[in-house]
């Protein structure tokens, strides 16, 4: 008889993991205003440090829900998964957001819900039920 153990390979380490991405997007949410556009150059404009601070910040929320999903999950199948979701969200929705936010005259209360579901990784997270059936039903 198998012990539980091969179920669960290096279960320190993921679970580890799962804690150490739970708390960074905690840190990342409760320092929202934390502006990122500093660590390269006091000099840039408005419009710039706002392009910065979105996408360091959709970058950074996006992969650690992808570390969180290793973590889970322990196959990175499912994280190059997760990186190929990441490039479409950032190609068709973070830089659409930008061209809408600053070249349209749309009102930006039109475009906050963009804006929600760039910031917030709702995409990326939408992955980890969507896993967890694709497995089950396997």
């Amino acid at each position: 008889m198998k012990s539980k153990d091969w179920l669960e390979p290096d279960r320190t380490l993921r679970v580890a993991l799962i804690i150490i991405s739970l708390t960074a997007l905690a840190i990342v949410f409760i320092g929202q205003r934390f502006d990122y556009s500093l660590l390269f150059s006091e000099s840039l404009n408005s419009k710039y440090q706002f392009i910065v601070n979105r996408t360091i910040r959709f970058l950074i929320n996006d992969n650690l829900v992808l570390l969180l999903i290793y973590g889970l999950f322990y196959n990175k199948k499912y994280v190059k998964f997760g990186l190929m979701v990441e490039a479409v969200g950032f190609f068709f929705l973070l830089i659409p957001y930008f061209i809408l936010r600053f070249n349209t005259a749309i009102d930006h209360m039109y475009i906050s819900f963009i804006h929600r579901l760039i910031i917030n990784p709702t995409l990326m997270v939408l992955l980890i039920p969507a896993i967890y059936i694709q497995r089950t039903k396997n």
